[in-house]
């Protein structure tokens, strides 16, 4: 096809998909940001075609929480243990085909301290302020003591030491964490949104990869190799082909399914749209975290998760017909 024939074609399907949007009057939980996809954003052509041929906008934001949140196009992908991938554990095997077949909306990045706080009146996180404050002072006290010791008074101490230096202020775009099971449930019935099944977190984060990961670890993701051991605001790293930031690193993200390290060995291919296991002791969760090395730090690495950790946060879903 001529790149005239298909922008031509791209053209037709986009005003097609406003006539179709036209019609969604009863879809009253977001606002639209954007119809298309942004090239800046969504480069690769295939992506915003597949896109804007849902008839669904691009960019919209949740009017409960102000979530931005961004269209991911349906498809199919091998789910489970990446291409050449040496350190793929048994919970990731076999690779099996899997079909995403309705668009869904994604965050575009985790929910933030800000957004969590601003329906939840409180906020469980541990990197705040107040943390950074009483690291800071644990430290300068140590360091005081140490001055001390060597016969000069407490006020000699500080005027050698200067002003107290705390390293962070306002933590509001960093992503919340630390939350327990009944609050993160809280927070969904509160936005009647939802966690992404386990098998649409992992299809938007390779976002047609078939590698460990979607770029340079470096470039893409907060870990345990350049995050200072804290959190860092969201949507500071490299972005994937559908516009997702912090897919990998920064928080692990709680997914809706129910953990089960041998789901995958009856798997044979030609699945649509799993949703895990009915029941089970502790839930999913993907994308390593701001501790994580590397090797864990990818897009099939999957573990049971542990509430009230400040290595667990969330992203947010919500499925086009609801």
């Amino acid at each position: 096809m001529s790149q005239t024939s298909r922008a031509v074609g791209l053209t037709i399907a986009f005003f097609a998909s406003l006539v179709c949007f036209a019609g969604q009057t009863a879809q009253t939980w977001f606002v639209v940001l954007d119809v298309a996809p942004d090239p800046a954003v969504i480069t690769d052509a295939s992506i915003r075609e597949r896109i804007v041929a849902t008839g669904w906008p691009w960019r919209v934001r949740d009017i409960e929480s102000g979530i931005e949140m961004l269209l991911v196009p349906p498809g199919k992908f091998m789910m489970g243990a990446s291409v050449g991938d040496a350190d793929a554990t048994a919970a990731e095997q076999p690779a099996h085909e899997v079909t995403i077949s309705k668009p869904f909306y994604l965050s575009r990045s985790e929910v933030t301290q800000d957004q969590w706080m601003k329906m939840m009146g409180s906020n469980p996180s541990r990197f705040q302020p107040s943390e950074f404050i009483a690291e800071a002072t644990a430290i300068r006290e140590k360091q005081i003591l140490e001055i001390t010791n060597t016969g000069l008074t407490r006020q000699e101490a500080e005027q050698k030491l200067g002003p107290l230096q705390v390293q962070f202020g306002a933590t509001a775009n960093w992503p919340v964490e630390s939350m327990t099971q009944e609050e993160l449930q809280s927070f969904m019935q509160k936005t009647s949104l939802q966690l992404p099944t386990e098998a649409q977190w992992e299809y938007a984060c390779r976002a047609g990869t078939t590698s460990v990961t979607y770029g340079s670890l470096d470039t893409i993701a907060w870990c345990g190799a350049n995050s200072q051991e804290h959190t860092h605001p969201v949507a500071t790293k490299v972005a994937n082909a559908f516009g997702m930031h912090d897919m990998l690193g920064n928080v692990w993200e709680w997914c809706q399914d129910y953990y089960s390290a041998d789901l995958y060995s009856a798997d044979k291919g030609g699945i649509t749209d799993p949703t895990g296991p009915a029941s089970g002791a502790r839930k999913v969760v993907r994308g390593g975290n701001w501790l994580s090395l590397p090797k864990t730090c990818r897009a099939s690495y999957r573990i049971a998760g542990a509430e009230g950790h400040p290595a667990y946060g969330l992203r947010v879903a919500r499925n086009v017909n609801q």
